[in-house]
């Protein structure tokens, strides 16, 4: 079956808005921002949406935000951060993508992990797993927790780089989850769950070969869902 990809939030389209306003001038470098109340209504959504919009521009390098003054066109720069172009996210094999580059800082991410996560952090894996279990458990697809249990092993490879990777990435993220749910027929929660236990478990372990090993197998077969 050709892959799919989910349509754009809101916050992406006001995202590639504001992009091109500023790749073609209308919003030079130092021009400010209209107010968050003033973007919702220019753009017929909520004040979370924009938000949202706003972190994103500003983990792209394209924004900056100043206290008490509002957001700004950033001046151009060598030293912009990568970013992940409106219609690159929004391609037809955008999920694949999106997997294909996560798959070496997550598998890393789980060795670290596994070698370095305090007592706390691995408190926290646990308790994000079983969130996702009870929201499966519950009829959901568990699409927020997976993020969060991600996020955790982020936090726990105690490298703040993967963090900021896994922030920087967000809904693309969460959008790519989604996809590897297949819609039609029931989805195999055991095998996501299993997935997501192998990598805890392995952590929990100190076992860093283990854990590379059940973080790869999870970015493969999330891949392999998402082409059905």
């Amino acid at each position: 079956m050709a892959e799919t990809i989910a349509r754009p939030s809101l916050a992406d389209h006001v995202v590639a808005s504001l992009t091109r306003s500023i790749s073609d001038g209308r919003m030079p470098p130092g021009a400010r921002l209209p107010t968050g109340q003033q973007l919702a209504e220019q753009f017929g959504v909520s004040l979370a949406v924009i938000r949202e919009a706003i972190s994103s521009l500003k983990a792209e390098g394209l924004i900056e935000t100043r206290q008490g003054a509002g957001a700004f066109v950033a001046a151009p720069s060598a030293n912009r951060p990568f970013r992940i172009q409106p219609e690159l996210a929004s391609a037809p094999n955008a999920a694949r993508m999106i997997f294909e580059l996560r798959m070496g800082a997550e598998v890393s991410a789980a060795a670290l992990a596994a070698a370095r996560a305090t007592r706390g952090q691995l408190a926290e894996l646990r308790r994000a797993h079983r969130e996702m279990e009870k929201a499966i458990a519950a009829g959901g697809n568990g699409v927020e927790e997976d993020l969060q249990f991600h996020r955790g092993i982020a936090e726990a490879a105690n490298n703040p780089l993967f963090v900021a990777f896994v922030g920087f990435l967000g809904h693309h993220i969460r959008d790519s989850i989604s996809l590897s749910r297949p819609t039609g027929t029931p989805w195999e929660a055991a095998e996501v769950l299993g997935e997501h236990e192998a990598i805890l478990e392995a952590i929990l372990r100190r076992d860093v070969e283990a854990a590379q090993q059940a973080a790869w197998n999870h970015m493969n077969n999330c891949l392999a869902r998402c082409a059905k």
